[in-house]
């Protein structure tokens, strides 16, 4: 277990090992408890179950409807980016799978756990990575920036396949494997072509996060019939990601804030 859930923390508890987050926060006991014994047996079927699970309004490892447009699925997990970056020959690998996708879903890992409000968000179809920060709450705004490592790949259909991000070092990648659907003579779905993984290599650190938790989720863009499934959460992704110097540099990273006071008085 401890092997297998390193820097992983379950939502509403804490690190496989209670004892070894004892060494990591400095402290003698665990959220003001004393260390009592465990059941080794049972936590690591726990850990196991949980650890593929989203949060409500969703519950167990899949998701078939989202109501409510802009929607987000958080994980039973969090990252504990502070373990990860002591252990730096360790990383930790999440991947989703995307059976169906009416309209629109990326992969994002938010720092909102610890009061942040800055996440890093990749789009499957665009293969674009987003930084976010929200400066504001109401009116709404937002500061960002984003990089293209990856080519666009559909063309008003939404990304169905697989999609993954690797967090190792303090550094974070993201994965995708498109599944196009083959057509006949009559636009009727005839087989499924499986392409490469593809992988946007390491693109960012962690600087724009706060605290040591970070939340994967799923960001829906409109209600709809999805079907997604979390399938893997390990230390292997499909390839190891090379380091891009080029996403290091800031420059290179173009704006894109929103102010939906500038949009409503553009709108007048």
């Amino acid at each position: 277990g401890r092997r297998n859930f390193t820097g992983l923390e379950l939502d509403g508890d804490t690190i496989f090992d209670p004892a070894e987050d004892e060494i990591t926060e400095g402290h003698t006991t665990v959220g003001g408890r004393k260390l009592v014994r465990v059941d080794w047996k049972c936590r690591y079927a726990r850990f196991a179950a949980e650890v593929k699970m989203f949060r409500t309004p969703f519950s167990g490892t899949e998701i078939t409807t989202v109501q409510q447009a802009d929607e987000i699925a958080y994980c039973c997990h969090k990252l504990r980016s502070d373990i990860l970056q002591a252990r730096s020959a360790i990383g930790v690998y999440v991947e989703v799978k995307v059976l169906a996708n009416p309209d629109n879903v990326s992969l994002a890992v938010v720092d909102f756990e610890a009061g942040g409000c800055s996440s890093v968000t990749f789009s499957p179809d665009t293969g674009a990575i987003i930084r976010e920060r929200k400066i504001r709450e109401a009116p709404r705004k937002v500061e960002g920036t984003y990089i293209q490592p990856l080519t666009t790949i559909t063309s008003g259909q939404g990304f169905e396949g697989s999609m993954g991000l690797y967090l190792q070092g303090g550094l974070l990648a993201f994965y995708r494997q498109h599944v196009e659907r083959e057509r006949g003579t009559e636009e009727k779905a005839t087989g499924l072509q499986v392409g490469a993984w593809e992988c946007t290599g390491f693109v960012t650190d962690l600087s724009w996060a706060e605290g040591k938790r970070l939340t994967p989720c799923l960001a829906f863009r409109d209600v709809g019939d999805y079907h997604l499934r979390l399938t893997r959460i390990d230390a292997h992704p499909p390839v190891m990601p090379a380091e891009r110097k080029l996403a290091f540099d800031n420059s290179l990273w173009r704006s894109l804030d929103w102010d939906a006071t500038e949009q409503d008085e553009a709108e007048m």
